[in-house]
């Protein structure tokens, strides 16, 4: 044995020198490691009284993606989930689609919602030509064809066609509609009224309902009870909306109620009281509560590692849009760019996670079709 590798004191000095070399050498692995994450932005009304199927939907996400990264991300890639508040004003999700962009460099945006938020950051992402996956709303307004927009659920317009069908098949198409004077309103009566169309349905009838106002609601409910409507669905939104819906139910006992997604989360539900009872909404995603679907069951197992088991429609539809999201990063590899993302969605024809199905090709988007009539018992949503 050589003399330097015999004394002590050397071969302390040449573990320690050694040691630091490591320690070099290990040091940029990490930080290369940090730099290959991909990063998910959202910008989303995450305070305010809309904020609660943002806020639940970011819980399943949150539990996809821990899931996820626990098994080693996405072909070697951590998921990292940047979500931003913007309280439902346009202007601040204008910013916060900037800032996602130009200080987290964000692969993609991701779960952003609503309506305002959406239609606020769509012309940063454009320029920037960021992606922009799984908007978190239903609105028609996004769902002319667009290059960098991905959906992962069904448009309002689905909803509301698969409530104009079971209106035309029980005999309920004497069916009054109550509408906002506002952009969601308008929107959405537009859809409806080519739905109705389209089962051959001429018997419905809207009515607006100007503000939230005593006398705004008390006018509409007339002109409604007058009417003598065998269904009733609201489009409205707002404090006016909760009572207009109150004071019909009431009046009109024996008219079937219909909500779509928008409407049917549990706080406003709760806040309908009684006249929530016996309404049909129309979901997006499959029951948070079945125990015979497969990515359900994965959800609630992901919720429960995650230390919240309570399920919900909002927070299912985050976990599926977050397993999707994965999907299309898995098929665009190593190092995935925003272009090869989008062309990495266009292969998914279809693709099935496990009892719910998405669809995508170069001009076709929508993703998904899945719509379901649930029956609210004042409990629990059942099909």
């Amino acid at each position: 044995m050589s003399q330097e590798f015999s004394n002590p004191i050397a071969r302390r000095a040449l573990l320690k020198a050694a040691g630091a070399a490591a320690a070099a050498i290990a040091l940029p692995t990490t930080v290369r490691a940090q730099e290959q994450a991909f990063v998910i932005g959202q910008t989303a009304s995450l305070t305010g009284p809309q904020a609660y199927p943002y806020v639940e939907m970011n819980r399943g996400i949150k539990a996809a993606f821990d899931e996820i990264n626990e098994r080693g991300g996405v072909e070697g890639h951590r998921l990292e989930f940047r979500s931003l508040d913007d309280a439902g004003m346009p202007e601040k999700a204008t910013e916060n689609a900037k800032q996602l962009i130009e200080r987290d460099k964000i692969v993609t945006f991701f779960a952003c919602g609503g309506t305002t938020s959406v239609l606020g950051l769509l012309p940063v992402a454009q320029q920037a030509r960021v992606p922009l996956i799984a908007p978190a709303t239903g609105s028609d307004a996004l769902r002319v064809h667009n290059p960098l927009v991905i959906h992962t659920r069904t448009s309002y317009s689905g909803e509301l066609n698969k409530i104009a069908q079971q209106l035309s098949t029980t005999s309920l198409q004497k069916c009054a509609v109550i509408y906002g004077n506002d952009p969601f309103g308008k929107a959405t009566l537009a859809a409806f009224e080519a739905a109705a169309k389209r089962h051959n349905n001429t018997e419905w009838k809207a009515f607006l309902l100007a503000g939230d106002s005593a006398e705004e609601v008390q006018k509409t409910v007339a002109e409604v009870v007058a009417f003598q409507p065998s269904s009733l669905l609201s489009l409205a939104i707002g404090t006016g909306s909760i009572l207009s819906w109150r004071s019909l139910r009431q009046k009109l006992p024996m008219a079937a109620p219909f909500l779509i997604s928008f409407f049917g989360v549990k706080p406003l539900l709760d806040m309908l009281g009684d006249s929530a009872k016996g309404v049909t909404v129309a979901q997006v995603v499959p029951n948070p509560d079945s125990g015979t679907i497969a990515v359900v069951r994965a959800y609630q197992a992901a919720l429960k590692k995650a230390g919240n088991p309570t399920t919900s429609y909002p927070s299912l539809e985050g976990y599926i849009s977050a397993r999707i999201l994965a999907e299309g990063l898995r098929r665009a590899g190593r190092g995935a760019s925003r272009d090869r993302l989008v062309a990495a969605f266009e292969t998914m024809r279809p693709f099935d996670l496990g009892g719910y199905e998405v669809s995508y090709g170069p001009r076709d988007h929508e993703g998904s079709s899945f719509v379901e009539l649930t029956y609210y018992n004042g409990e629990r949503f059942r099909r």
